[in-house]
């Protein structure tokens, strides 16, 4: 059973067959008796929006007000709009109960009505079944849509049609796709979940469904399309484990596909990686990108472990699955002194006092790698490779990188040895980190560019949020995350604002971002500020002024930073910017979901 969610999803699916049989078998409201979801009130709805569609940068709310008041019947519309963002919420579980019952409060009102704290609606958002990412909700209009054109499609079906489609998790998947081919909206992986959590994995996003089944290939029974195939591993999975729970997104089956997590990272191409085998994670400082260079490691070694030990002996023995991804993954900090000789060939004085020319690292490492199974990749990880001359570093492995298989002879022969040659084998994967702070992705060698992908790994506001979440439950027992967690969702807000502001500025601009990690440091800062005491706000108070710990982490975290970017400005035009700089991060946020 795909139902794995971290706590008790029961009440959400119950509440799932509701809206099937409710809204769309019937035109039944969810939250009371009146006829609510009839195709004429579900096309106003979607003419009203998509009619009307403001793509502009005021706030969702804002704009979804405008459309609503176009319709002439505030009241129907604000109440069937409210009910669309229900089951909008029902799955994410990385926007908060208070979010989503304050957006809904706040739709009803419009229309003169009030929301149901007691509601089946609102004890649903109690927790969510997983993460939607931060797409789901900047792309929410376009998901909002699909839900809306699904109603439409569905009610536009006879009643045999309707009853073969509730009935048939395979025949509402066909359904679904029939409406977006792409199956890149997340809310049409929700909703098969919701409907249908024997049969769906709890999975919203496409390209992780399409990693784990790649990961899983060898379980996977040949069916056509990435969810019957993970049907098909997840009953193999519980055939070899019928004790334990089988859950894509938890340990040990994260650790094959996705050394993320819940996060949603599906900016790396992990098909054209395969192909090219050469990336470089690049972006601001404080990102995390040695830590993403790290777990992509682990994303190429641990499937081909997997195909090589088989399900059952990779599982019961995963202490040697780690000790051999850490002896296949090679990390190599590069500095400025490190150059060519060190790296590919160089001089060196022998125990004897005499000259001669030995290998640097990149042979030695071919050497061991050449003696391992070819079938298994090693990953060397060339950390900060903006801080040294690369492409001098490089020399002959310059042109290997992009020939594998193909064969060099390196320079420098020792009297009476011969010649020594190399070449880099298909199985050796190269990540790169580099900061733009310190080198421009402009000024890199067009050459040495052409290489490797690029990849831009810039301010992330989940993996902020994430990452707090793992300290605060780490060092505090004083006060629940769930308490806390609305604040940390207004902290990334408020560091979004200012990395937006940093980013448009003339003098500094995007490489100058701030990365998350520098925004951690408020967690201990509020951690010494708690007493036992709930309160109102704990890093803004209700009157939407920034607490001790958000001044504190400007005064000893940002400020120092940004005044040293802008160290080389004149004193009256850096004041001014910091002041704006300030401005953006204290201001109490809107925590936006």
């Amino acid at each position: 059973m795909a139902r794995s969610c971290e706590r008790n999803c029961d009440r959400i699916y119950s509440f799932g067959r509701k809206f099937l049989e409710n809204c769309l078998l019937s035109d039944r409201s969810l939250m009371s008796q009146e006829a609510l979801w009839t195709i004429d009130n579900l096309q106003r709805l979607h003419n009203a929006i998509f009619g009307n569609l403001d793509q502009g940068a005021r706030d969702f709310t804002a704009k979804l007000n405008d459309q609503i008041t176009s319709t002439g019947d505030v009241e129907t519309m604000s109440a069937l709009v409210a009910e669309v963002l229900g089951i909008y919420f029902l799955f994410p579980s990385n926007v908060g109960r208070s979010r989503k019952t304050e957006l809904l409060s706040q739709v009803l009102e419009w229309g003169g009505k009030t929301l149901d704290k007691d509601s089946d609606l609102v004890k649903c958002f109690e927790h969510g079944i997983g993460s939607g990412g931060q797409s789901y909700n900047t792309r929410r209009p376009f998901e909002i849509g699909f839900l809306i054109e699904m109603a439409l499609a569905f009610k536009k079906k006879s009643a045999e049609d309707q009853g073969n489609l509730a009935g048939s998790p395979w025949k509402m998947m066909e359904f679904l796709d029939a409406i977006d081919a792409s199956s890149s909206r997340q809310i049409r992986h929700m909703i098969l979940h919701i409907l249908f959590p024997d049969d769906f994995e709890r999975i919203s996003s496409r390209e992780h469904k399409k990693r784990i089944v790649e990961a899983f290939e060898t379980m996977a029974d040949g069916s056509d399309g990435h969810d019957r195939q993970l049907l098909s591993i997840r009953k193999e999975l519980e055939h070899l484990f019928p004790d334990e729970v089988v859950d894509f997104y938890r340990p040990p089956l994260v650790d094959v596909w996705n050394q993320a997590g819940n996060a949603a990272d599906d900016y790396i191409p992990m098909a054209a990686l395969h192909y090219k085998k050469q990336i470089v994670l690049y972006g601001p400082p404080g990102t995390g990108k040695t830590h993403t260079a790290k777990a992509l490691a682990e994303q190429i070694i641990r499937p081909k472990l997997l195909e090589k030990y088989g399900a059952k002996n990779y599982f019961q023995n995963m202490s040697k699955v780690s000790s051999e991804i850490e002896r296949r993954t090679h990390r190599l900090q590069l500095h400025p002194a490190y150059g060519y000789e060190d790296f590919m060939r160089g001089l060196r004085i022998t125990s004897s006092g005499a000259t001669e020319y030995q290998h640097g690292y990149l042979p030695q490492l071919v050497k061991t790698i050449s003696q391992d199974d070819h079938k298994i990749p090693h990953v060397l990880i060339l950390d900060e490779m903006n801080r040294t001359d690369l492409s001098r570093m490089l020399g002959e492995a310059f042109s290997l990188l992009e020939n594998r298989g193909e064969e060099i002879t390196l320079p420098g022969v020792n009297a009476g040895e011969p010649a020594q040659k190399l070449n880099i084998p298909e199985n050796l994967y190269v990540i790169g980190t580099m900061n733009l702070i310190d080198l421009s992705i402009e000024q890199m060698d067009f050459a040495l560019r052409r290489r490797f992908l690029w990849v831009y790994h810039g301010f992330d506001a989940d993996a902020l949020v994430s990452a707090a979440y793992s300290r605060w439950t780490r060092a505090s027992n004083k006060i629940d995350w769930a308490e806390v967690e609305p604040d940390f969702r207004k902290l990334a807000s408020a560091a979004g604002s200012l990395n937006s502001v940093i980013a448009s500025s003339q003098l500094l601009g995007p490489q100058y971002e701030i990365g998350h990690a520098y925004f951690l440091d408020i967690v201990p800062l509020l951690i010494d500020d708690l007493d036992k005491r709930r309160r109102q706000g704990y890093l803004w108070n209700t009157k939407g002024a920034p607490r001790r710990p958000v001044e504190q982490l400007w005064d000893y975290a940002l400020f120092p930073l940004l005044q040293e970017y802008l160290v080389s400005i004149d004193p009256q035009s850096r004041a001014k910017v910091l002041g704006e700089l300030r401005k953006a991060f204290v201001s109490e946020p809107v925590a936006e979901a």
